[in-house]
């Protein structure tokens, strides 16, 4: 394979160039090559293809494109199979390219090799390696396709690495008289940037170099007339000089820029924190956004640094940027533009430039009066110098634009409680979030404020105070230095002043430095009136992570219209986007939101709130429910308050996937939610815990719905418990409590006359008695069951009834008998579609022919129903078909092929904490 990027995105297999699909997938395949190999996410994905407007479907379409790309490039490539060159990584993906497979990489390798040529001397190689670099350069990167914004602004960034390159190369071959080996690529970019001094002024100078000063003049007067008709300037002093030393030959050509000393090194830095510990993986991230100390500079680089408040954005910038400061020869400015200052008095864009221009020496005299002409003075005072400039606290974009240097050797670092996504799209920025400490970093941060000796003795304490500041680096700060401020008294004592706070913030303040509290209000004071609304009623959710679905809910409005309001939480870093449309807010914030709906929101008005909420879960949920075709299907609920819109689900697949993604909360939900809605809601959820055998969760929240409803002396609501209890028993191997449920939920229901549940009843105790061996009774249990669902006329009841009936007939030595019984309740399995029924047939008719000594059919039999389970997600069933596959197998002397199937068997088991490990473990063994 070879990929090209620098010109029309290309790509070839074996010398044939291939055909690379529609606009958008190019678009995809120019974006991963210009990542150079590296991880991209799917959420930059997203932006760089749709920016502010991506579809519900964006993540499905790059997984349409990246199978479509992985076919293009490997033709043969089984069905979602990975292959060699696109591989994804988590939640990122990334082209597996080398300087051998993309002209971008071998590009950089030249350019590299010609810097380290012409370092040691040997002018004339490295020559030879910048042109052999600059041909690969056949037009601007991703030509002829269709981008703009962050990805538009990557692809210009690359135009202009290779615009500094063709500079490079022209100084180093004038230098040496080898100015020919260069021209044709001065012209191509000539062409390209026609307002580029830096270029034009080379193209005169070696115009004129290889003999062609008629060429040089009528070069700079064109570029003179067009700076002055499009742009009212006249040459800048650069292109001036060029013209000068072309009109005067015998004068020497030096035709490197000369760099001019600042009029004052400014060293503006606050002071490093000396108790700064951790965030190793950022500082390397930073680190690497640098070039090295023998490489010139790639140009402007800035970083935007955001992350939730008090999540230690300003410590991190400063400590690291005192760790490369000897880096910036020419000084570090350094600017709080106070954008979240709880006085509203932020630090506009001109006072921060007036006070950067004294910095740098500038008479005030000698400052113009308007922004622009401020922005143009900054950025010429800062050209061909290298600086380092901090901007801390921005509040947004145009906060920041005025005061980013235009010079290729300034590294900028940003910081703003915003996600500043404007700056990456408009500047090229980089952006890096900040996150709570790792629980590593926490503990590395208190012992270098309190010593070791303290952490040391009281080692649970300190793992106590790291958990109850959440990791968050202000409220570690604020709690070790009450700690450090009284040595003589214990951790447990500030522990707990942190707890009388009673789940408020109260215990996180800290004399007249700003608190906890405090700083979360700066962010607070500036949202909108909706997204302060929703971030208190957010609060009402107390699960791990909360959906679109969920918010739009709680605030009663749209999902347009809540995304909107999710967006500027996100921003604000109120709240994070832990995978599409799901969201999280720290604890700390999360206590801040509930001291703030109890303040602010009434008691009506949060009971009204967490009601939509409720009836959001309960909707989709029941919906999911009757998408995955249970045996009984739960009773519809109650009509959903206004405002109310459920997800809808379609296929067993997104029913699965919506209840993995929300079990967590449902099960929070049903703790801690009002009657009905705990044990309706933990109904809904038996399918989902029985398909992927997360039996003891099943157990727990039956338990949780049983004790709720029997609180609330609702018979109907302890039946329904009572008999869901008995199915996670009976999964669990505890048959006699599976009895006791079934023959509690007997009594209720015929206490409440419900006569319709006879039948499942029947069916339910005769799966638990064939478990325990009685297969005469069960098949008594079983007919009786079946007769019941012959007269209401419920095929898939008459199904399970039959199933279950040759099974136990099976089991007592029938066969002949057994037989075309399963068969018959398979016959109507497949009519009615019913994946889980067909595979458990297809486990009886293997247990069968496996006793009638046919071990192919029944090996078979076992194979298809172990195949169907798996596809159900049916983990519990999938094991038991996985133990009898690997039994059969290894009396038949296929060892090896025994030991996976039980090896398979017990990574589930383990998983998911089933029975029968000891068993399973014994049989590998053996």
């Amino acid at each position: 394979m070879r990929f090209a990027l620098l010109g029309p995105v290309r790509a070839w297999r074996a010398g044939a160039e291939l055909e690379l699909g529609p606009p958008q997938q190019r678009l995809l395949l120019a974006v991963l090559l210009a990542g150079a190999g590296g991880p991209i996410s799917l959420d930059e994905l997203v932006d760089m293809l749709w920016e502010d407007n991506p579809p519900a479907s964006a993540v499905n379409v790059i997984h349409r494109y990246v199978g479509a790309l992985r076919r293009v490039f490997e033709p043969e490539l089984a069905a979602r199979a990975t292959g060699s060159w696109l591989i994804r990584d988590g939640a990122t993906y990334r082209l597996a390219v080398t300087p051998d497979s993309a002209d971008l990489l071998e590009f950089r390798e030249l350019a590299a090799r010609a810097r380290q040529h012409d370092a040691a001397g040997q002018s004339v190689d490295a020559v030879a390696l910048f042109t052999q670099a600059l041909r690969l350069w056949r037009g601007p990167c991703a030509h002829g396709i269709m981008a703009s914004g962050r990805a538009r602004t990557i692809f210009t960034k690359i135009d202009q690495e290779c615009l500094t390159l063709v500079c490079e190369a022209a100084d180093v071959a004038l230098e040496n008289g080898l100015g020919a080996d260069v021209l044709q690529f001065l012209r191509q970019a000539s062409s390209m940037d026609p307002f580029n001094e830096a270029i034009q002024s080379r193209l005169v100078l070696t115009l004129a170099a290889t003999g062609n000063q008629a060429a040089a003049l009528k070069t700079y007067e064109t570029v003179r007339e067009r700076l002055a008709e499009e742009l009212g300037i006249d040459p800048g002093p650069e292109l001036a000089a060029a013209f000068q030393r072309v009109l005067t030959p015998h004068e020497p050509a030096e035709s490197r820029p000369q760099v001019v000393e600042p009029l004052v090194r400014p060293a503006q830095l606050p002071p490093d924190l000396p108790a700064f510990a951790g965030r190793r993986t950022e500082l390397k991230y930073l680190q690497s956004l640098l070039p090295s100390a023998d490489e010139p500079p790639r140009g402007l680089t800035t970083i935007a640094l955001d992350g939730m408040p008090g999540a230690g954005k300003t410590t991190l910038a400063v400590h690291w940027a005192h760790t490369v400061a000897d880096r910036f020869p020419d000084g570090q400015l350094y600017v709080n533009m106070r954008g979240f200052d709880p006085n509203g008095v932020a630090l506009s864009a001109a006072e921060a430039l007036r006070g950067f221009l004294d910095a740098l020496g500038m008479p005030p005299e000698r400052i113009p009066a308007g922004l622009d002409a401020q922005t143009g003075l900054y950025r010429s005072l800062l050209s061909q110098r290298r600086v380092l400039v901090l901007i801390d606290n921005v509040r947004d974009l145009e906060h920041v634009r005025p005061l980013l240097p235009g010079a290729a050797g300034c590294h900028v670092i940003v910081t703003s409680r915003n996600r500043l996504t404007g700056l990456v799209a408009s500047e090229g920025a980089f952006l890096l979030t900040l996150d709570t400490l790792s629980i590593e970093d926490a503990r590395e941060t208190v012992l270098r404020r309190l010593g070791p000796e303290r952490v040391s003795v009281e080692a649970e304490a300190v793992e106590e105070l790291i958990e109850l500041c959440g990791r968050l680096p202000l409220a570690l700060a604020i709690v070790s230095a009450r700690a450090a401020a009284n040595p003589h008294f214990p951790l447990s004592a500030i522990i707990q002043k942190l707890k009388r706070g009673g789940g408020t913030l109260a215990g996180f303040r800290d004399g007249d430095a700003p608190d906890v509290r405090t700083v979360f209000s700066w962010s607070y004071r500036i949202l909108s009136p909706d997204a302060a609304r929703l971030f208190r009623l957010l609060s009402l959710h107390s699960g791990p992570a909360t959906s679109l679905g969920g918010a739009a809910s709680l605030i009663g409005l749209s999902q347009c219209e809540t995304s909107d309001l999710l967006d500027e939480l996100t921003r604000t870093r109120f709240l994070t986007e832990v995978s599409p449309g799901r969201f999280v807010a720290h604890d700390l914030i999360r206590t801040y939101a509930i001291e703030l709906r109890n303040q602010y929101d009434s008691e009506a008005d949060q009971h009204e709130a967490l009601g939509r909420l409720l009836d959001y879960y309960l909707h989709t949920s029941h919906a999911a429910t009757v998408i995955l075709r249970p045996t009984q299907m739960p009773e519809p609920p109650m009509e959903a308050r206004p405002g109310v819109v459920p997800e809808t689900i379609t296929s067993r697949e997104d029913a699965m996937e919506w209840f993995a993604e929300e079990r967590h909360v449902i099960g929070d939900l049903v703790k801690n939610s009002f009657p009905p809605y705990c044990w309706t809601l933990a109904i809904t959820m038996q399918q989902f815990y029985q398909r992927r055998g997360l039996l003891h969760d099943w157990a727990a929240t039956m338990s949780v719905g049983l004790a709720a409803a029997t609180n609330a002396r609702d018979d109907a609501g302890r039946a329904i418990m009572h008999r869901s209890l008995a199915g996670a028993m009976h999964y669990l191997g505890r048959s006699e409590d599976a009895l006791e449920h079934l023959r509690r939920a007997e009594m209720l229901f015929n206490q409440l006359g419900w006569t319709t549940e006879h039948a499942f009843l029947d069916s339910n105790f005769g799966t638990v008695l064939a478990r325990q061996g009685k297969h005469i009774e069960a098949i008594e249990r079983h007919r009786h069951a079946l007769t019941t669902y012959q007269e209401v006329g419920d095929r898939k009841g008459q199904a399970i009834a039959l199933q279950s009936i040759g099974s136990s007939l099976a089991q007592l030595g029938n066969h002949d008998e057994a037989l075309p019984i399963i068969r018959d309740a398979m016959a109507i399995y497949q009519a009615e579609n019913d994946r889980g029924g067909e595979g458990d047939c297809w486990s009886t008719l293997g247990e069968i022919h496996h006793r009638l000594g046919d071990v192919e059919q029944a090996t078979n039999c076992y194979k298809l129903a172990g195949e169907i389970y798996r596809e159900l997600g049916n983990r519990s069933d999938e094991v038991e078909a996985l133990i009898l596959l690997g039994d059969i197998l290894h009396e038949t002397g296929s060892a090896a092929a025994a030991d996976t199937a039980w090896r398979q068997a017990l990574v589930i088991i383990e998983e998911l904490r089933l029975p029968g490990a000891d068993e399973v473990r014994a049989k590998i063994a053996g």
